[in-house]
């Protein structure tokens, strides 16, 4: 059996159309199957319309009144099925209903675990062209190269085996789910050609507010492709503005306070240190917020005097062995010296300071 998910949300115009569509291909093809409608409370009254074929075919309708979004009325759809794989299309008619039967066959002859509907394969293209909607799709297909092999990662028709979907935590941003469940399910993926068609009724979902959506869910994609690589990046953004701070307090205490510039390099070292802290427990590194605060800030502490002991060290063996103490290369032994220093911190705080250890 296949569960077909349908998010819809303003589709009155094209609801009717597409229903019977795939109710007619279920029953040409001989295909066991369910059509799931989830609607994110349509204004237009696309639930409603939908609901009238709930008694004599195989449809439910399920409204989503809160947390809406495309993506995850699909993962609610997810919930919903009871197939063994589930489909998702849109409901502009954009999608080829008739290509249904080959985005489910390599599935149920276990040849892969995924099917993607591809339009830069052999075979796929768009019926009407659009070349704004095409340069539009082939760079955010071309942002998404670092994380997915699919040619066409912007796809919104998937077909992908239950109990895969079962084992994920999906989050997605925006509309993308396509793209949430390649990345992070790392399924068996086999793309099937398709043309897409541009919608004839009904506005375009795909505003600003959708691009904006795209790149953020980009980013956590990234994240959760490369943990260490973006909790380093992550870690430097922190560590250069805690040095803004650093430079703050010196400043402010030496100039206003009258403090010893030696000695108020303590006071700011303990300001930057507690801010870079703070945010590095809070944005940086995922588990975090779990750890016992005094004893991560603690270990937090040492592991960043350590790290001030590299740099020196660093500096002293540049200067005395490699003769790096005249101008600028005595600036260079440093920004070698800072970034060793850097990188001792960012491993100490990954594998120590937030690391199980001081888990609550």
């Amino acid at each position: 059996m296949i569960s077909i998910i349908l998010p819809t949300y303003n589709e009155v115009e094209n609801i009717r159309v597409i229903v019977a569509n795939l109710l007619r291909l279920l029953e040409k093809e001989n295909i066991e199957g369910e059509i799931i409608v989830v609607d994110d409370d349509s204004p237009d009254g696309t639930a409603a319309i939908a609901m009238g074929f709930i008694e004599k075919y195989p449809v439910s309708v399920y409204v989503r009144k809160s947390d809406r979004g495309l993506s995850k009325a699909v993962i609610k759809g997810f919930e919903l099925a009871k197939g063994d794989v589930c489909l998702v299309i849109d409901a502009d008619l954009s999608h080829p209903v008739e290509k249904i039967p080959a985005m489910i066959r390599p599935i149920l002859e276990d040849k892969c675990d995924m099917t993607v509907g591809s339009r830069y394969i052999e075979g796929g293209g768009w019926e009407d062209f659009s070349l704004v909607r095409e340069i539009v799709s082939k760079m955010a297909g071309f942002l998404a190269k670092g994380i997915t092999t699919l040619s066409d990662p912007t796809s919104g028709f998937m077909a992908i085996r239950k109990n895969i979907i079962n084992e994920m935590k999906l989050d997605p941003l925006g509309w993308k789910i396509v793209l949430e469940v390649a990345v992070k399910g790392k399924p068996r993926i086999k793309e099937i050609p398709i043309l897409f068609g541009e919608r004839k009724k009904g506005r375009s979902k795909l505003g600003f507010k959708a691009q904006i959506d795209y790149i953020r869910h980009l980013w956590h994609l990234y994240c959760y492709s490369y943990p260490v690589v973006f909790q380093f990046i992550k870690f430097c953004i922190v560590g250069i503005s805690g040095l803004f701070i650093d430079t703050a307090v010196l400043v402010a205490l030496v100039e206003y306070v009258s403090f010893d510039p030696r000695f108020a390099a303590i006071f700011a070292f303990i300001a930057a240190v507690t801010y870079n802290y703070t945010f590095n427990r809070a944005w940086t590194f995922e588990q975090g917020k779990r750890i016992k605060i005094v004893s991560g800030y603690i270990s937090f502490v040492l592991v960043c005097i350590v790290g001030l002991t590299i740099r020196i060290g660093v500096m002293h063996l540049l200067i005395k062995y490699a003769e790096m103490d005249k101008s600028p290369l005595y600036i260079i032994a440093s920004l070698l010296g800072i970034i060793s220093a850097t990188i001792f911190n960012f491993l100490g705080s990954r594998y120590l300071v937030f690391s199980k250890l001081f888990f609550k």
